[in-house]
């Protein structure tokens, strides 16, 4: 199914406030916390998905601790994130998937082990292995140092573009924004699912509206590009079949490569 990547900017006071302090509380048994927050953000964000917010936290307050951390409460956390700041969305290009090609590039991440809250168990995993789950982290002096070099030094700068390719400028901002809030940068998987073709049918378990939708045009032009190549079919063509519901995703012809987009 390939992978549909956010990038997520928060800093450490966030996941606290916003996450690890009302979901302890939920599972202790005390509402107060999730409601307060919800009720707060509402002054504050006008459109803001309070009930969607606390309906989240319950479900994830009665995960099986016995089931991965990244694919529960970090996973969890990304989508929460996602009601509060601005996040971007790539198709296939996790920061996970560079560390296997250039695993020096781990040193613009940071361990979850080392900042999460004792009652939450390490994750398996420190990077994306499958889908629906959370990815690496980057702290704040980390986001800094990643553009810095991207800037300075013309081998990151390299590995980036190569790798990133029609995604790149997505990742910087990602980047930046997070520079620019002062926060670290959270990826995830399956935050939001994108349909290339149809992107009204795209499907998002946070706020699709705090969702910058740039990654998602790139996705799109690549997906009908792909498309036109491997059927012979024109834009039109393929926009009749989107509309009369016989062509309902790209992948149906082709499967978009995550990594190797043109």
């Amino acid at each position: 199914m390939g992978f549909d990547i956010s990038y997520h900017p928060i800093r450490e006071d966030e996941m606290e406030a916003w996450f690890f302090a009302p979901m302890k509380a939920l599972r202790e048994g005390d509402d107060s916390l999730i409601r307060r927050v919800a009720e707060e953000r509402s002054k504050q964000q006008e459109k803001f998905f309070a009930e969607k917010y606390i309906d989240i936290m319950k479900t994830l307050a009665s995960w099986d601790p016995n089931q991965p951390t990244e694919k529960g409460l970090l996973y969890g956390m990304a989508v929460i994130s996602g009601f509060f700041t601005r996040y971007q969305y790539v198709r296939g290009t996790a920061y996970s998937f560079l560390l296997d090609r250039q695993p020096q590039m781990g040193e613009y991440c940071s361990s979850w082990r080392s900042f999460l809250p004792d009652w939450i168990p390490s994750p398996k995993h420190e990077k994306l292995t499958e889908n629906y789950a959370a990815g690496v982290y980057m702290s704040p002096d980390q986001v800094k140092a990643l553009l810095a070099d991207y800037e300075r030094k013309a081998k990151v700068r390299q590995i980036l573009t190569d790798f990133f390719e029609g995604n790149l400028e997505v990742f910087l901002t990602a980047l930046q924004d997070a520079k620019r809030t002062g926060s670290g940068l959270m990826e995830a998987a399956e935050v939001i699912e994108v349909e290339p073709l149809d992107l009204n049918r795209t499907v998002c378990y946070s706020d699709l509206f705090l969702c910058d939708p740039k990654g998602a045009y790139i996705y799109q032009d690549v997906a009908i590009a792909q498309i036109k190549a491997a059927t012979g079919m024109s834009e039109e063509e393929i926009a009749k079949k989107v509309q009369e519901g016989k062509f309902t995703s790209q992948k149906t012809y082709v499967e978009l490569d995550d990594t190797e987009q043109e």
